[in-house]
């Protein structure tokens, strides 16, 4: 490499955007310095930020927003990554795949799932679903004849330009790639290593990882199902350390929701990720990928199965609306938390209660001195249980 790409390389690097969020609910924004199984260090406003790994939550590569061309076909791996894919070809114990918003990438046939080879959606998507679900102890090859699909079984030796070649009863048989819809593969080894952490790229694939660290203008991972590959960092839009850490509440499903509706609205009496109306959350001038927007005269629980020690939110009235609310919040029916809550508050409230011990979490939201759900918003942002 010549000294002038060497500079240009590393203006890429230092010039790379990456906001940051971490346990405590901070937030870091600057350039991406270098970023390894320890921490992450980024540079801003002149200073070197270094957050430990152990309390990262999650980056996001902002200027990577842009959605990459949707795949035609899809591979997804023992550990539940999906790469949306262009091409695929299998050769030996090599799957090299071209994926949509990276370069080619080789796996180890250790490392596949399966492989759809048909564009989606289609009629058969539920057949399909229902074939992954089933035991199998050879591979399959997937057909679809009309609208079913019917499996072959067998050893999928090679896939290429035109064909897919089964092994059966000795023989090989090449069976023309437009006939296949699919391959699953079945695996000898059971189980993959638990991932530390989730990589969405631009696509909207997202990869099982168990390490990230930076490598030039690239991300080198080590994935949950075993191999390690690199990734260019404009593929990346973000990564979720979160999962070992903490849950979050709009990843879970409401043991029960209940809206005493006073009004004929169509909007929902709670939403996950997004304002009742589908914006973004917002508050204080901030937007969140991630909370709850609940409106007024609504009660929802959640199952906390005595797992988990705090939960932690910033609490406000969605940014633009003019309503208030009172909150409570509770768990096994002991009330932790009493709050009325207007868009006067100067900031975000911060929610942090102990709930060691706890099986169900509560929260409601009624009207405050205004007897009228118009613009009640309540947005519980970043809504997480700490473990």
């Amino acid at each position: 490499m010549t000294a002038s790409a060497a500079m240009v390389l590393l203006a890429i690097v230092s010039a790379t955007p990456v906001e940051i969020s971490t346990i405590d609910g901070a937030r870091h924004s600057g350039t991406l310095a270098s970023a390894d199984s320890n921490a992450w260090k980024l540079e801003t406003g002149g200073k070197i930020v270094d957050v430990p790994l152990s309390s990262l939550l999650e980056a996001r590569l902002p200027s990577n927003g842009e959605a990459a061309p949707a795949a035609p076909y899809e591979t997804v791996l023992t550990d539940g990554s999906r790469i949306g894919t262009q091409s695929v070809t299998l050769s030996g114990d090599k799957l090299t795949i071209a994926a949509a918003s990276t370069d080619s990438i080789q796996l180890p046939r250790s490392a596949i799932e399966n492989v759809r080879l048909a564009e989606s959606p289609s009629s058969v998507d539920d057949q399909w679903a229902a074939l992954l679900e089933r035991e199998r102890r050879e591979d399959w090859l997937v057909l679809r004849k009309q609208d079913k699909l019917d499996f072959v079984p067998g050893v999928i030796s090679e896939i290429n330009e035109t064909h897919v070649v089964l092994l059966l009863d000795g023989d090989s048989v090449p069976v023309p790639r437009p006939k296949v819809f699919g391959i699953i593969l079945h695996q000898r080894q059971a189980g993959t290593a638990r991932p530390g952490g989730i990589l969405e790229l631009v696509s909207g694939d997202r990869l099982a990882v168990q390490s990230v660290s930076s490598q030039g203008a690239d991300f080198s991972l080590q994935l949950a199902a075993g191999p390690s590959i690199v990734v260019p960092m404009l593929s990346v839009r973000s990564v979720d350390f979160s999962a070992d850490k903490l849950t979050w509440l709009s990843s879970l499903k409401p043991r029960d929701v209940k809206h005493e509706f006073r009004f004929i609205d169509p909007a929902a009496a709670m939403k996950n990720d997004q304002d009742v109306w589908g914006d973004e959350l917002r508050l204080g001038n901030q937007t969140f990928s991630r909370g709850l927007c609940i409106r007024s005269k609504t009660t929802v629980q959640y199952r906390l199965n005595g797992d988990h020690s705090r939960f932690v939110a910033l609490m406000g009235i969605q940014q633009g609306y003019a309503g208030d609310v009172h909150v409570e919040i509770s768990a096994d029916g002991q009330r932790l938390l009493t709050q009325d809550v207007t868009p006067q508050d100067e900031a975000p409230l911060k929610v942090d209660l102990n709930i060691s011990g706890k099986f169900i979490l509560e929260i409601l939201v009624d009207y405050g001195k205004v007897e009228s759900d118009i613009g009640d918003h309540l947005v519980l942002a970043e809504a997480r249980l700490l473990k």
